[in-house]
C-alpha cells in the first residue's frame, strides 16, 4: 500500500506529460505491459459507460417527443397500454393535463406535459454533457495507451537486439 504522500509511478507518469517519457522508460517491460492492460480495461469500461449514457439520452429524447405529441391527444381515446416491452392491453386515455414522470429508483413526480418535455430536455443535455466528458477522457487514455505501447515495443526491441548481440559474441 502506498503512503499518503507517495504517488504510484504508473499514475504519476500518466498525470505529468513531461515526466511521462522518463517514468515510462524506467518501468520494466512487464510493468509496461500491465499498465497497458489496465488502461485498455479502463477504456473498455468507459466505452460501456458511454453506451449506457447514449441509451439513457435516447430514452429521455423519446420520452420528450412522446410528451410533445401527448398534448394533442384527447381524454377518452382508446389506446394500447404497455405492461412489458412486448405485452400490451387495451386502455382509455385519462386526463391529458398531468403526467407521471419516473425520476428514478421508483419515484414518480406529477407534471404537466410541457414541464415533462422541459424535464426530458434538461436530462438529455445533462447526459450529453457527461458523455462529452467521458469521450474526452477516453481520448486521453487512448493516447496514454499508445505511449505505453510505444515504450513497451521499444524496450522489447532493445532486449531482442541485446540478446542477438550476446549470441553473436558467444558464437
Amino acid at each position: 500500500s502506498l503512503g499518503r504522500n507517495t504517488v504510484d509511478p504508473a499514475r504519476r507518469s500518466m498525470s505529468n506529460p513531461k515526466n511521462q517519457a522518463i517514468q515510462l522508460a524506467q518501468l520494466s517491460p512487464q510493468q509496461l505491459k500491465q499498465m497497458g492492460e489496465q488502461i485498455e480495461e479502463e477504456i473498455q469500461q468507459l466505452t460501456q459507460n458511454l453506451d449506457q449514457l447514449t441509451k439513457a439520452a435516447n430514452r429521455y429524447h423519446t420520452s420528450g417527443r412522446a410528451l410533445e405529441t401527448f398534448k394533442d391527444e384527447t381524454e377518452g381515446k382508446e389506446m394500447l397500454v404497455p405492461l412489458t416491452s412486448s405485452l400490451y392491453v387495451s386502455g382509455t386515455l385519462g386526463s391529458t393535463e398531468k403526467v407521471l414522470l419516473d425520476i428514478g429508483t421508483g419515484y414518480f413526480v406529477e407534471k404537466t406535459p410541457e414541464d415533462g418535455v422541459d424535464y426530458c430536455k434538461r436530462k438529455v443535455n445533462l447526459v450529453k454533457a457527461n458523455m462529452d466528458k467521458i469521450l474526452e477522457f477516453i481520448k486521453q487514455r487512448q493516447s496514454q495507451a499508445a505511449q505505453v505501447n510505444q515504450v513497451f515495443s521499444a524496450k522489447v526491441q532493445q532486449m531482442q537486439e541485446q540478446q542477438r548481440l550476446a549470441e553473436a559474441q558467444g558464437v
